[in-house]
Formats: structure tokens, sequence, C-alpha cells
């Protein structure tokens, strides 16, 4: 069985020109579950599936550049497009208490009536049809998780947000592609640690972890993409992409 991923964001925790944030449709045997919801990236989604469609939202933190988006789905589904039942919402501590604290204040109607939120931590499992996701814990500061997505022997491993270390390499162990957060490129001197990494740390995770290929995505704004395109491929032996909003990728 194929999987089929779908990117729908790609910048890093900002929209840019033409690039909105982190999002990715994940498909296989008609299944359709959605990794993050960033800045814009529901407009996207909604390109390739509606919301009545979708069959689960995994969220790897609290940042909104992950996960602001569910906001407007709240009221694309409490009021435009009415689900017969509630949207499986897997997301670490924070994630469905900040979300419903955004809309407290504002609606008659609460976060729980659309969406059934369950918490999810390093070692737990999510199974949507064919879609099977474990956690891994990730190094960044809110409570964090890195997904190994399976579908048969098909593994595509995402990093969410993360400085790397033992937890993402284990996470990506094997996989037919590593979609891996790259915010900087050059010298990472003067830059804060244990948040991001580096176009050459997602690399260095890459050959580690021993992935067939990489997909370079959440590039900060200030990056420059073709400069984080050369340091991964001079450190990782494999294929190398940057990607792109709207791009397909399939494991066959």
């Amino acid at each position: 069985m194929s999987l089929t991923l779908t990117v729908l964001g790609s910048a890093g925790s900002h929209p840019q020109a033409g690039r909105v944030c982190s999002g990715y449709l994940v498909t296989a045997d008609g299944t359709s579950v959605l990794l993050d919801a960033g800045n814009g990236s529901t407009a996207n989604l909604l390109r390739f599936v509606d919301w009545s469609e979708l069959d689960g939202v995994a969220v790897s933190h609290r940042h909104v550049d992950h996960c602001i988006d569910l906001v407007g789905a709240f009221y694309a589904m409490r009021f435009a497009a009415p689900r017969s039942e509630r949207l499986p919402l897997h997301a670490p501590a924070e994630v469905a208490e900040t979300l419903r604290g955004l809309l407290s204040s504002d609606s008659a109607h609460r976060f729980d009536d659309v969406f059934a939120a369950r918490e999810v931590a390093a070692g737990d499992r999510s199974s949507f049809g064919p879609v099977e996701i474990e956690y891994f814990a990730s190094e960044h500061p809110p409570p964090s998780v890195s997904m190994r997505v399976s579908v048969d022997d098909r593994v595509l491993a995402y990093s969410g947000d993360s400085a790397g270390g033992p937890g993402l390499v284990e996470c990506a162990s094997g996989a037919d592609l590593l979609l891996c957060e790259a915010s900087w490129a050059g010298d990472p001197s003067g830059l804060p640690t244990g948040v991001h990494l580096t176009a050459r740390g997602a690399a260095e995770v890459a050959t580690a972890a021993g992935v067939d290929r990489l997909l370079l995505t959440h590039v900060a704004g200030g990056t420059d993409r073709d400069l984080a395109l050369r340091e991964a491929r001079e450190h990782f032996a494999g294929p190398v992409e940057l990607a792109e909003d709207l791009a397909v990728h399939r494991l066959a």
C-alpha cells in the first residue's frame, strides 16, 4: 500500500511570500491524516480533502505556527461543514488547552464539541485506518513530539520542531523519507541551542538514522534556502530536496 505526503505549508515560524506555515497531509487507501496545522495551511488542505473526509489530526506541539489553524477549523466544522462525528486530535500536553483558551472568551460553543482530543507523549501510538503513528520525544521548549508514520512497510518520519538528538534519530531510523526541519543554515555560533536544527544538523540526523531521502522544511524566513540545500547535500549522501507548498511526495 502506498503512502502519500502532500506539503500544505513549509514556512518556518511565520508565513512568507507564497509560503504558509507547517501543515502536511498524509493519505493512504482512502484515509487522510493532517500533521500540524500552522498559519494558512488548512486553506491548502481544502484543495485536497474536505473536513468531512479527514480522519484525524496529529500535532507536534503548541506553537502557533503548528496548530493555530485549528481555531479556524473549529468554526468551519461547527457552522459551515459539520461532521457526523468529532474529529480526533492527538497532540502533546498544552495543545488542546491552548486552543480551548483561544475559543473560551468569544464562543458559546466548546472546542470539545468539534474535536475529540487525546494527549500523547513519547512512546504512545495512534491508528487512523492503515496509518500508524508512533511518537518520539522532541528536543524543543514546549512539550513536543516527532512522529514516525507507517503504512505497511512504508515509513515517513516527521521531526516537528526539533534540535535533533537521539529521539529524532530513533524516530527516523531506516525511514523511506525524513521530513525534517532546517530552520537555519550556515554558522550556528550565536544561535540558541535546544530549539531548532540547521540544514547541516538535519543532514546529520538523516545520515545517523540511515534514511533513504531527506526533505527539508520549516526553513526560516531569513535563511538562505539555496545555502540550506547545499549544506544538507554536503552532509547527507542520499537525495535531498526543499519542501515546497502543494508538492506531493509518494512513498510507493
